[in-house]
């Protein structure tokens, strides 16, 4: 997607967030509705009027870039063999990570056992893997999706329940910011649609509040892990007593 299209795009989710229409920013603006058509058609706007267009918004230009880059089509999954080369090398799994979760790239050198070459070593493979594109003076630029997930059963999951999933369990979950709700009952189907419709907008909310707070300091953010899970299960000691069918 052309990066005009994107912050056109940009200013089409704003002026709906506001409730302008086309025929309101006409106005403003001192030209006709036709003429406003035109330049959203075209992506045709002069650095003056764009300075205009944000000026009426409310909103500053850096503002409206972040929100077109959002916007732009990225990647939702990636393949098995992708996953696979993440798996097999601990130093590029630790980079995309930190990738993903908008460390910078001193950041990450500062935190980790990897050198100044290796982590551009490293950034490259995930260019070529089109995880990230790479750009002068080894900037980054996403080019995964914040709704990104792993493929079910991929080797990312499969690393996840044979190793990160047992480290997680295992405490007391009594140190400060930890948290373990275990909830048993008895639901209809449609009780458990709706639990796990609203354990999705948990979901939802973990992605806006990772993307809020993006621009703070690495240091004053911690790695966090929140797992929303729920399925038909029984602890055994009850299944085991269940009556056999004959």
């Amino acid at each position: 997607m052309a990066r005009s299209k994107q912050l056109v795009d940009a200013i089409k989710v704003t002026l709906k967030q506001q409730g302008m229409t086309y025929r309101q920013l006409a106005q403003n603006l001192d030209v006709s509705e036709s003429t406003i058509k035109q330049m959203f058609a075209n992506g045709n706007f002069s650095l003056n009027r764009l300075d205009l267009i944000c000026e009426l918004l409310d909103v500053d230009l850096n503002a409206l870039l972040e929100l077109s880059e959002s916007l732009e089509d990225r990647l939702t999954s990636i393949s098995l063999e992708q996953e696979q080369a993440l798996v097999e090398d601990r130093k590029l799994l630790v980079v995309a990570y930190c990738l993903v979760n908008h460390w910078k790239v001193d950041e990450i050198v500062e935190r980790y056992d990897i050198g100044d070459l290796e982590v551009i070593t490293l950034l490259a493979r995930l260019d070529k893997m089109r995880l990230i594109e790479l750009q002068p003076n080894n900037k980054v630029r996403l080019l995964m999706a914040n709704n990104f997930s792993w493929n079910p059963n991929g080797p990312i999951e499969k690393y996840f329940r044979s190793t990160i999933q047992t480290e997680f369990f295992n405490t007391t979950f009594e140190e400060d910011g930890a948290l373990r709700v275990v909830k048993n009952g008895v639901l209809t189907m449609k009780g458990q649609v709706d639990l796990r419709n609203r354990l999705k907008m948990l979901d939802s909310l973990f992605d806006e509040i990772s993307e809020q707070e993006r621009k703070i300091p690495i240091g004053e953010r911690h790695g966090v892990t929140m797992i929303l899970a729920i399925r038909n299960w029984e602890v055994s000691i009850f299944t085991d007593l269940e009556r056999k069918q004959s």
